[in-house]
């Protein structure tokens, strides 16, 4: 009896450890940026309590570095740099969608292809924390725009999906 009780705890404790990773924040982002016909940038960001943060042209604002890595204080400064919560994702939802992106991370990129002009970029993505180095690695869900770019994990589908359809909610009312 007490080996199946130290099995279930290890299992539970496993799958809370993907979950809730101590010190991670942000889970998810959506970030559009376009320079053509003047300067646009917005997007957001999901904490991990299942918050939508909102920004539109934030000042100061830090980008992964080329290898998708962002550091815990750079995360923090744009959280910081947001203007307001804008939406609400229910916290078993998220949980549900942080299972996935451990599932996306390992999905292949595509090359880069070039789609349209002047039309910018925008990017959906997820952030996997090492509490250790107190960094993010970025989890590239799909690009468009310009360049597309596509994660072939199904995960990173459904991921995209979701992704739409809080966008749809924040920009044209919810669905």
């Amino acid at each position: 009896m007490s080996l199946i009780v130290v099995i279930v705890f290890s299992l539970t404790n496993c799958e809370k450890a993907n979950i809730q990773r101590p010190g991670q924040k942000v889970y998810f982002q959506y970030n559009y940026i376009n320079f053509a016909w003047g300067f646009q940038h917005s997007g957001w960001l999901i904490d991990s309590s299942g918050n939508v943060y909102c920004y539109n042209k934030p000042e100061g604002w830090n980008y992964s570095d080329s290898t998708g890595i962002i550091t815990h204080a750079q995360m923090d400064s744009n959280l910081s740099a947001t203007s307001s919560v804008c939406y609400k994702i229910d916290k078993n939802v998220l949980k549900e969608k942080i299972k996935l992106l451990y599932v996306a991370s390992k999905g292949k990129i595509s090359e880069p292809s070039q789609e349209a002009y002047d039309a910018g970029a925008w990017e959906y993505s997820g952030y996997i924390y090492d509490s250790e180095k107190k960094i993010y690695k970025k989890v590239l869900l799909k690009q468009a725009g310009d360049i597309g770019i596509n994660n072939s994990s199904p995960a990173a589908v459904q991921l995209s999906n979701w992704f739409d359809s809080i966008n749809y909610s924040i920009y044209h009312g919810k669905r």
